[in-house]
């Protein structure tokens, strides 16, 4: 863990530890993604973004004993509450599932996944291995077509809480930041094949996008950093529709050289 803090390294270990007592022969390994392993780190705001696969469904026991330690475990050390974790079933990646769980504001939930190969293409890219064997070896391919689909499922899942007046994300700023930077990412992600960070998919942007959603851009940034910034609904599902309107299917002769590309070079950090 030689690019991670000590003493989130230590968190990270304490987190190895308990899994692989708790959850025992069915935790095939465990994969941080994220700002952590893509130089774009903040102390002060960052979360640890981890991929828990295992082989079966955790028991009820396994659960319960596991949702019991991270409450005990964030008692004395912080970095367990900013953990966001998820658990995965082998058999079911890059497919939706109603099984696995999710670890996030620090409550432990049983929680489908949809199938997401975004977090994929970023564990392969810049992921630290905590356990288990190298992702490469388990993953299936993850072709342009599924990232396609997953990009729109993310476009989707922003507008269904920006554009729903009941929806109590859209009135939080921290939200509102984190549905701009996203859709950069989104962008960048269906330009290059690539998968960055929120910043940094932020500055390609600022070089690529019409002049006129820099103010939102940059005001998204600066929120993000936490400065005081104007981030308007209804401006930003305006960004949502333009950046709707950049998606469009690759074609088979694009996905080919786009795979081949990936395949051979590492993503950038």
């Amino acid at each position: 863990m030689r690019r991670i803090p000590p003493p989130v390294a230590g968190t990270l270990r304490r987190l190895t530890v308990a899994l692989d007592q708790i959850l025992g022969p069915r935790l095939l390994g465990a994969y941080l993604y994220g700002s952590l392993t893509q130089g774009a780190f903040d102390p002060a705001r960052s979360d640890l973004d981890c991929i828990v696969v295992v082989r079966r469904d955790p028991t009820h026991a396994q659960f319960r004993k596991l949702a019991v330690w991270l409450g005990d475990a964030a008692k004395d050390d912080t970095w367990i509450s900013r953990l966001q974790m998820q658990i995965l079933l082998r058999g079911r990646l890059l497919r939706p599932d109603p099984r696995g769980a999710l670890y996030q504001f620090g409550v432990l939930r049983r929680s489908g996944s949809d199938g997401n190969p975004i977090i994929w293409r970023n564990v392969l890219a810049s992921g630290v291995t905590l356990a288990g064997p190298p992702p490469e070896t388990f993953i299936p391919r993850i072709t342009d077509q599924m990232m396609f689909a997953a990009l729109r499922r993310e476009m989707g899942y922003l507008r269904t809480e920006l554009a729903d007046p009941a929806s109590p994300w859209r009135d939080r700023r921290f939200y509102r930041a984190y549905a701009v930077l996203t859709l950069c990412r989104i962008l960048y992600s269906h330009a290059t094949n690539d998968v960055v960070s929120k910043r940094r998919a932020a500055r390609w942007a600022l070089r690529t996008v019409p002049t006129r959603w820099h103010a939102l851009i940059q005001a998204a940034v600066a929120s993000d950093r936490g400065e005081s910034s104007r981030l308007p609904v209804p401006r930003i599902v305006q960004f949502i529709d333009f950046a709707d309107q950049q998606l469009v299917l690759p074609t088979t002769r694009s996905s080919r050289h786009r795979e081949k590309r990936v395949a051979g070079s590492p993503f950038p950090a």
